[in-house]
């Protein structure tokens, strides 16, 4: 509208038929144009002003991307860390049983490691699910593995008075149960 206003004060002072009008509507025209040019300017910066602020806003979205693709990374590796350790030390057990020269009168040895090896990476996979995979207590987890599978964890811990109970066929493809709690010894 002001535009609007300013050409046509410009037309009517050009064509304006006495000194006096045209004085008039020239310092009317200068007003108006002043008063065009500033808000132009502070469209203008406006315009800038949120340009700038979407930039700061993407510019923060794409940091925070990176620090969550970072956080994600660090957990991944984190978990392929633990994953590897876990899988280290179960193995000891399964093959620690399968090249055993004696076990005890009622433990049979397992026939088939690579089974083990096997039904171990099968838990693995369902483990590292788990939010507190990264959390909870190696050893912990270490025996809910071989527990999970078969193998002694008595063979890398000690707990021979936690009483030993044959693996579930069906924990390969389930959740895992609640991690085991060692017996305390009998004080008599």
């Amino acid at each position: 509208m002001t535009l609007t206003l300013a050409r046509d004060l410009q037309v009517r002072a050009l064509e304006a038929q006495t000194t006096e009008e045209a004085a008039r509507l020239a310092r009317a025209f200068q007003q108006v144009s002043r008063g065009l040019r500033q808000t132009l300017a502070l469209e203008l910066k406006v315009i800038r002003y949120k340009d700038e602020q979407a930039r700061e806003a993407a510019a923060a979205e794409a940091e925070v991307e990176a620090l969550q693709r970072r956080a994600a990374e660090a957990r991944d590796q984190a978990v392929e860390k633990r994953r590897r350790a876990i899988r280290d030390r179960a193995h000891q057990a399964i093959w620690t049983e399968a090249e055993a020269d004696e076990f005890p009168e009622d433990f049979e040895p397992p026939e088939d490691p690579e089974r083990l090896a096997r039904a171990l990476e099968a838990w693995l996979d369902e483990a590292v699910r788990r939010d507190d995979f990264l959390t909870d207590d190696f050893d912990i987890l270490v025996i809910e593995a071989c527990d999970a599978i078969g193998a002694d964890a008595g063979l890398l811990y000690d707990i021979e008075d936690r009483p030993w109970s044959p693996p579930d066929p069906a924990s390969a493809s389930a959740e895992p149960d609640p991690a085991p709690t060692p017996q305390p010894a009998d004080s008599s």
